[in-house]
């Protein structure tokens, strides 16, 4: 039993960071925190360029640091929104072309609106498309997730995929989506993704060491995921949405041609793919095709993170500063934007120095809701014995304080949110940490009816769980909720809707905990996809959930 959960980007509501002047800095300071593996930066600040490594990478020999090859994920998707606009340039398509021409004689299309999306659809994650297609287990090999989804299985996805009926046009970010446009742009070129991305981008500025397989005499990182070593990922159908590999020397080259276009013999593709063509609220502000647009400081800034198995990638660029950040790390456990973060020279206030009012219970009544950021990613608002609680999708509940009406602080993290009104009422939120802001509208949506208990009473529910009699699933307890981690996946938090019962909010996925005759939790079964699968208690843990 997988959950098809396989992001190559998440959004991370970090916790507390320590300020660096340099990123490398930042990496010396992160990398104390990896169980294994390295990381491995680049920073361009002005006429200056630094490279740097920190943690370990014995398989680097001699190698300079920046000539060691990483899996960069998705920020493969940025140079798959270039091919886009280099193919617009040479005429070859355009942004309104859809995949119904392009597929007229191989897919009959059984939804209609499937054959309509557009190639800019693709490349904004605005399509409607799933995350990842609902035949993605198919023939899936263990720790290396989409080397068999072929061409066969993605045409045969599309002739049978419909949109749901809350399809729009609203960002929503997809594997599938990216992976589909890198597959249609190689047979407009008549090669593969990756022959096109290396002749039409990579060749063209000087990238060198930057190919689903690089050169051989190149070093490739040792991949990990914690403290283990993992194996390196491989794509077929779906290559341009995360196959690129890459050296922090290319990656710069990259970031520089995105600092200055015009300098590049890719200038008209470039202009064309760093026009904001969509909005982008949980990646921090707008898309253009392929690459992120946000705010870093109160600056204008492209970017993009990436991760596989066992590697993660962080890319900033900041015009206005002439500022390129790289971050190349052969570890899944931290976040090549929680490294760039670091380097923010916004002092958040210290939590300990806020000043905490008490409101009105009829103001904290105004509150609670959901708030969106797109269909993926939302801030939920409790409340609960006169407390405020706040989360993002995918991590758990934080309490936190008033320090004026509107206006709360974390006591822990240092980030603040403010509530947002319209003639009184309250329509959205804003988190501020970082040096970021994210906004988000609240919904119509009622807020959840979870229960939100302490590490105490949630600790019998912790332990090991043998599902299917092959794939053990550790439950954990951290910050007052439980975490559900599958063998060889990211943990996931679940929450109590019922008596032992906890519901999963990344995935449709239930797990419904059982008792012995004495009351004891012996087992859980999990619900999904329509199947029930129950899993006896094997062992109780004593740690948290890895990242």
């Amino acid at each position: 039993m997988k959950f098809i959960s396989w992001a190559l980007l998440g959004l991370i509501m970090a916790m507390n960071t320590v300020q660096a002047r340099t990123l490398s800095e930042a990496a010396a300071r992160y990398s104390k925190e990896l169980k294994a593996g390295c990381i491995v930066t680049a920073e361009r600040t002005g006429d200056e360029v630094k490279y740097a490594i920190s943690g370990k990478a014995p398989e680097a020999g001699e190698e300079k640091p920046e000539k060691l090859v990483f899996e960069i994920g998705s920020i493969s998707k940025v140079f798959t929104g270039l091919l886009l606009a280099q193919a617009v340039v040479e005429k070859k398509v355009t942004l309104d072309t859809t995949i119904g021409t392009l597929l007229a004689k191989q897919v009959k299309f059984a939804d209609p609106r499937i054959a309509a999306i557009t190639l800019k659809q693709l490349a904004t994650h605005t399509s409607g498309l799933p995350r990842l297609p609902d035949n993605a287990a198919a023939g899936v090999l263990e720790e290396d997730p989409y080397a068999s989804y072929d061409e066969k299985l993605l045409l045969s996805y599309l002739a049978a995929a419909k949109l749901d009926a809350e399809w729009s046009f609203t960002f929503s970010y997809s594997n599938l989506g990216a992976g589909l446009l890198g597959h249609l742009l190689g047979e407009v070129y008549h090669m593969s993704w990756d022959q096109a991305v290396v002749e039409k981008i990579c060749k063209p500025l000087g990238m060198q060491d930057t190919a689903v397989q690089p050169q051989a005499k190149l070093r490739l990182a040792i991949p990990h995921d914690g403290d283990k070593e993992t194996k390196p990922w491989h794509f077929i159908s779906l290559a341009g949405c995360g196959a690129l590999r890459s050296t922090a020397a290319d990656m710069m080259t990259f970031g520089e041609a995105l600092l200055h276009p015009d300098k590049t013999s890719l200038k008209e593709a470039l202009a064309l793919a760093l026009q904001p063509q969509a909005d982008a609220p949980s990646q921090g502000g707008q898309i253009g095709l392929g690459v992120l647009m946000g705010k870093f400081e109160g600056e204008a800034t492209l970017h993009h993170d990436g991760g596989t198995g066992g590697f993660c990638s962080g890319l900033q660029v900041i015009p206005a500063k002439g500022i390129v950040r790289v971050v190349l790390i052969n570890n899944n456990s931290i976040a090549g934007s929680q490294v760039i973060a670091r380097t923010s020279e916004v002092r958040p206030v210290d939590p300990a120095t806020q000043k905490e009012i008490t409101l009105p219970a009829d103001v904290l009544k105004q509150y609670p809701g959901v708030y969106d950021l797109d269909r993926d990613f939302r801030f939920t608002v409790l409340l609960r014995d006169g407390l405020i609680h706040v989360r993002l999708t995918g991590q758990p509940f934080l309490q936190v304080s008033a320090k004026a009406t509107d206006r709360f602080f974390n006591k822990v993290v240092a980030a603040e949110i403010a509530f947002n009104r319209r003639e009184g009422v309250v329509h959205s939120l804003t988190l501020f940490q970082n040096g970021n802001e994210l906004t988000a509208k609240r919904s119509s949506a009622p807020p959840p009816d979870y229960q939100l208990r302490s590490d105490k009473e949630l600790q019998p529910y912790a332990g090991k769980y043998d599902l299917m009699g092959s794939k053990a699933l550790t439950v954990t307890v951290q910050a007052g909720t439980l975490f559900a981690q599958l063998e060889g996946q990211p943990a996931m938090p679940v929450f109590e809707t019922e008596p032992d019962r906890f519901e999963y909010d990344v995935v449709k996925a239930v797990l419904i905990f059982t008792r012995d005759d004495k009351k004891q939790i012996n087992g859980l079964t999990l619900l999904q996809n329509g199947m029930t699968v129950p899993a006896p208690r094997v062992k109780t843990p004593t740690s948290a959930p890895s990242k």
